[in-house]
């Protein structure tokens, strides 16, 4: 037994006994093993221990790889790993509060175990098992070592001094505490004393910590960066030691938390952070603490709160040294070296070797992971004799130079001598620094995972390590994760096999960033893509990426077509960008995180800011996800040809060639309510799609795929503005470049493709209506009639107190010739002037004012014609929160709206919506906000630009909400080529705001002759990343609803004021990843015919309906039903 060690390896009798190594570890600890107080006694506070493993040895040899036919293509195994992945639950963020929480189950090197639980009535019980059951008391207080009241003590407990507690524990070794939600301390503190023999014991160096209602992530964090940026005496030691005691209260701040961590560490990993300010430590303190805090931040790995926090906590893990080992070896070996071969140490004559006595000096008061950089750059040197070689490998292990070493607290300022007999005892010594500092070091983890795993595994692991520069290697890495992952994931599994897999996982990016993905085909970067992807799920937890990777199998195996025909790469290239978002999505979750924490650390610390500026970037560039995207890069253009597809997508043609000073900006949202003096070309790295095109611009160029049907589309041919998008990083970059340029000009050539020709003379001034001159001005909007009704039965809707969605509705309703097939949903309207009558109403005093005073200062500003909108907006802001929370409404009008959507159908009796009633509350809630919509920014912006004249008032149609499969718009005649007679339509999975609102991502796209004469021509299958989805109300409930938008300034022709202002559900639609794998409109061809057929069929009729003037539907298909939900004239230019 005593040459079996956690810290090593183990021989077969653990495991046939079925013993973990922890559990092993538990049953043979000596008393040696635990931490012991520097006094004699308890103390109030904080507790210092000289605490360090006692266990040693010497690992045994790798056995010898033999090397199987193992090809790198990803094989049949891959269906089996993702039917694995993809069919597992999904992880959620919180378990469901009916249920009891456990919020810890943790076993510790001291030889307890820690399960916490919230019950559902919100008390916590903690229970405490001594493991082994041993004579031992509980030394414990309220967190920060507050005295807890009486009332909370378990049976048995006394005070001891006047901060402390202390409870023995039973003769089952157990303790209990339970306390109710009322009573509940924030947290408990506490060491453990053995009594026989006395020894008090510590959680690796710090004290232990049990957080019931934890810290917010402000307390933690303030601790962190008080410790970082103000105490004197600080080093790695105390850092790891803190980085302990706050682990869990990180882990129950949720992703924020752990973030906090990842950052922390990663900052002290690179050197930013300091090791060594004036404090010391032994080298077995060092190895104890790394040990604890690797074993918790592996056990964090597995166990986090969230998926998101475990993806961080094992990201922390790659960074940090493994611990353990005997931190006594370290500082007496090298004395042992030294003296052995007649160095000379002190006072004891021998060779005047300085450098060896000035690192044995550092390696007594403060060993860290750089003593391996200086043995192996040392080592290089013994070898060479060459000084080159040892400032070389000084860099490149560790990323030391001669001024790092100089800045030692003990610092190093000689040269070694050149003493070659010295090269086998330090090649051992380096083993012993490896043991304790490595991290995810692919060697050293496997050493010491080999008496853990299974035989063949081991095989195939040292296989790897054997082979690790073959061709076939990446995939063989995969395989073999793929089973490490059963160990690694067990409870108290140690910490060593997680660090195996990291190092594997980062060895598998090392061998695919080399590959030269230029000489690579089609198939290979498809085929290494779905690699890169089954390898990611091995560590990371994701549902998006599940179901990409998934679609990556269903391409590869079974998408319709021929491999590289059209109808196949048209599926191929929409995966590729669902690929590409979700990934983006993904990582950008992991920027938005870690960047922040990145800055605060640089504020507290005065930190460089070259360290901080990029910090996110290089954190999410370093996952070995990101290889994804660089095969992606190289993928996407053969796709595009094989689907006859272009690099751009031109979405308004705008003018012919238009000419102006090329401007590079981040987004159109940056520029918006702008006025350009001379004609702009904008060319913007973001379109978010419901932006406003600012006057002067002549066309906007974006590297965002940008719906043809979504609003700033619409604006842009309406202003006569180029809108296109561009999928070719090797087309973008030139056009940023015209930046420079006094003017350019930009084309469309006949493939599609845009080209910028720079000019050599500056553009004149253009005027101030924007695009060329040519847009919509001097609309007067019409005023509305006469009414004291508050609410409208479709029966009841006219032109002058309804907006033209209401009125499409009633018609096309009512549409004679309409075939029963086709169905819109039921509708009341709040009409113009409702909202004006609602705040007249004299409890409505306080909101009337608030906007009359707001609108007077607007128009004062505008008189004055200040460049400046920010007073504007500000202005309108404070209108919009006073209509759409302050208002109250009159009780007529509660029992008017209430008896006409019962009337309707839209809620089952007046009652369900009376004053008061969550159902109303609901209902008024949408209302507000609709009225309150005028007052938008991008409203007020573009009726400025277009010089709309008169008063806009807005009414609120209540809309029968269709929870949908899919939801499709249609142009009855094609927005981009203007050919007569070609329907032109976009269809997603889900609710249509994901199309018209443009979250990122292809819509299906598709356009067909309105007569019948033809078939649908597919465009491009759709790629966004995640479908709307409203609630399916209850067998039995009232229909959802919506309100929408109805207002005189909308829906005008001539004037593209779609999207301007809001539409609101009662219930909040949800975003939901789409599997499209699974999706009949994209596996389905024959499913897919078929309901563009009817689509065709639909715009043909509501063009009909309305006396054959072309219109912009939109409606949704739900249980193999169309609808129509809104009908408006399409505005063409």
């Amino acid at each position: 037994y005593h040459v079996m060690q956690r810290d090593n390896q183990f021989t077969s009798l653990p495991i046939m006994l079925g013993l973990t190594p922890r559990g092993l570890e538990s049953r043979l600890r000596p008393s040696t093993k635990h931490g012991r107080l520097n006094s004699l006694g308890p103390r109030s506070g904080r507790l210092s221990c000289n605490a360090g493993a006692t266990f040693s040895g010497q690992a045994g040899n790798p056995p010898a790889a033999i090397a199987p036919s193992v090809v790198a293509r990803v094989n049949a195994q891959t269906k089996l790993a993702l039917a694995s992945i993809i069919t597992r639950v999904a992880a959620v963020e919180a378990p469901p509060a009916a249920e009891p929480e456990v919020l810890r189950s943790s076993k510790h090197d001291a030889g307890l175990h820690v399960h916490v639980v919230k019950g559902v009535d919100g008390s916590y019980t903690v229970d405490l098992q001594a493991e082994p059951v041993r004579p031992m008391v509980l030394h414990w207080a309220l967190s920060e070592w507050i005295a807890p009241p009486e009332n909370i003590w378990p049976p048995n407990t006394r005070r001891e001094g006047d901060k402390a507690c202390q409870t023995p524990f039973g003769g089952d070794g157990r303790i209990r505490m339970h306390f109710p939600q009322a009573i509940c301390p924030q947290g408990i503190v506490f060491v453990l004393k053995e009594l026989a023999p006395e020894a008090w014991i510590n959680d690796g160096g710090t004290d232990f910590q049990v957080h019931l209602r934890p810290p917010g992530i402000e307390t933690v964090a303030s601790k962190v960066l008080a410790a970082e940026g103000t105490y004197s005496h600080w080093s790695l030691f105390q850092r790891f030691c803190l980085a302990i005691e706050l682990l869990d209260a990180a882990d129950a701040a949720g992703p924020e938390g752990m973030a906090l961590i990842y950052t922390w560490l990663r900052l002290s990993t690179q050197r930013v952070l300091d090791w060594y300010r004036l404090s010391n430590y032994q080298s077995k303190d060092i190895a104890h603490v790394q040990k604890t805090l690797a074993q918790r931040m592996a056990d964090k790995a597995r166990s986090a709160k969230t998926p998101t926090a475990r993806q961080l906590a094992r990201m922390a893990l790659e960074g940090l040294p493994r611990g353990g080992g005997n931190g006594d070896d370290i500082r007496m070996g090298i004395l042992n070296i030294m003296r052995a071969n007649g160095i000379k140490e002190g006072h004891r004559p021998g060779i005047d070797e300085q450098f060896l006595e000035q690192w044995h000096q550092k390696l007594h008061t403060n060993t860290t992971p750089d003593d391996i950089a200086i043995c192996e750059a040392y080592l290089a040197y013994l070898h060479s004799g060459n000084h080159d070689d040892y400032w070389r490998v000084l860099w490149d292990s560790g990323k030391l130079t001669k001024e790092s070493l100089e800045s030692f607290s003990k610092p190093i300022r000689a040269w070694p001598m050149h003493l070659p007999h010295l090269i086998n005892p330090f090649k051992h010594y380096l083993w012993l620094l490896k043991v304790t500092h490595s991290g995810a070091d692919l060697d050293t983890a496997a050493e010491m995972c080999k008496g853990i795993v299974d035989d063949d595994l081991r095989w195939n692991i040292f296989d790897v390590l054997g082979h690790r520069e073959e061709w076939w290697v990446p995939g063989k890495i995969v395989e073999v994760r793929e089973r490490l992952k059963n160990y690694w994931t067990q409870p108290d599994a140690s910490r060593d096999l997680l660090l195996l897999d990291c190092a594997l996982e980062n060895w598998f990016r090392l061998r695919l960033e080399r590959t030269d993905r230029s000489q690579l085909k089609g198939d290979d970067l498809i085929e290494l893509l779905a690699l890169v992807l089954r390898s990611t799920l091995i560590s990371v937890e994701d549902g998006e990426l599940s179901q990409v990777a998934e679609q990556w199998e269903w391409v590869r195996s079974n998408a319709p077509g021929a491999r590289w025909s059209k109808e196949w790469a048209l599926a191929a290239l929409a995966t590729a960008q669902r690929t590409e978002l979700s990934v983006a999505a993904h990582m950008d979750r992991i920027y938005g995180l870690v960047q922040p924490h990145a800055e605060a650390f640089q504020a507290a610390c005065k930190l460089d800011a070259k360290h901080i500026l990029n910090f996110g970037e290089e954190v999410v560039r370093g996952q070995p996800l990101f290889l994804s995207a660089q095969l992606l890069q190289a993928l996407e253009p053969s796709l595009r040809a094989a689907a006859g597809v272009s690099s751009w997508q031109v979405i308004s043609q705008g003018a012919s060639s238009p000419t102006g000073k090329v401007l590079a900006i981040g987004s159109l949202a940056e520029v918006q309510g702008l006025h350009y003096a001379s004609p702009t070309i904008l060319v913007a790295d973001h379109v978010g799609g419901d932006e406003d095109i600012p006057a002067g611009v002549v066309a906007v160029l974006t590297r965002s795929a940008t719906d043809v049907l979504s609003h700033a589309a619409i604006r842009a041919r309406a202003q006569r503005v180029l809108l296109a998008t561009c999928f070719d990083e090797s087309q973008w970059g030139p056009l940023k470049e015209l930046a420079g340029a006094p003017s350019a000009t930009v084309t469309v050539t006949l493939e599609g493709d845009v080209r910028g020709t720079p000019g050599t003379s500056a553009v004149g001034d253009v005027p101030a209506e924007g695009g060329d001159g040519k847009g919509a001005h001097g609309i007067v909007l019409a005023q509305p009639k006469v009414t004291d009704k508050w609410a409208l039965q479709e029966t009841e809707f006219q032109a002058g107190l309804v907006g033209a969605k209401a009125l499409n509705c009633a018609a096309l309703a009512a549409a004679p010739g309409k075939p029963d097939w086709l169905r819109t949903p039921g509708s009341v309207s709040l009409p113009w002037g409702a909202a004006e009558r609602a705040m007249a109403h004299p409890a409505n005093a306080n909101v009337l004012g608030a906007v009359m005073s707001g609108q007077t200062h607007i128009a004062k500003l505008s008189a004055k014609g200040t460049a400046d909108l920010t007073p504007a907006l500000q202005e309108l802001a404070t209108i919009r929160q006073a209509v759409a929370t302050q208002l109250v409404a009159p009780p007529e009008l509660v029992a008017e709206v209430s008896a006409a959507a019962a009337a309707a159908g839209l809620i089952p009796s007046a009652s369900a919506w009376a004053e008061g009633t969550p159902g109303w509350s609901a209902a008024w809630d949408a209302i507000r906000r609709v009225w309150a919509s005028k007052w938008n920014d991008r409203a007020w912006l573009g009726r400025r630009q277009a010089g709309v004249q008169g008063e806009v008032f807005m009414g609120v149609l209540l809309q029968q909400v269709v929870p949908a499969d899919y939801a499709y718009v249609l142009h009855t005649a094609h927005p981009v080529t203007h050919t007569p007679g070609v329907l032109y339509g976009e269809v997603v999975a889900g609710m249509g705001e994901a199309l018209v609102g443009n979250y990122p991502g292809r819509a299906l796209s598709f356009s067909a002759p309105l007569d019948g004469s033809g078939g649908a021509t597919l465009h491009s299958l759709p790629a966004k990343r995640v479908a709307l989805r409203a609630p399916a109300p209850a067998p039995g409930a009232p229909p959802l609803i919506i309100a929408r938008s109805d207002a005189n300034g909308e829906d005008l022709a001539g004037l593209a004021g779609a999207g301007l202002y809001d539409s609101v559900p009662l219930a909040p639609l949800t975003e939901e990843p789409v599997n499209y794998a699974r999706l009949p409109l994209v596996n389905d061809p024959g499913m897919r015919g078929q309901l563009l057929g009817q689509l065709v069929e639909v715009g043909r009729v509501v063009r009909a309906a309305f006396g054959g003037g072309e219109q912009d539907v939109e409606g949704v298909v739900a249980n193999g039903q169309v609808w129509v939900v809104q009908s408006r004239p399409q505005v063409l230019h």
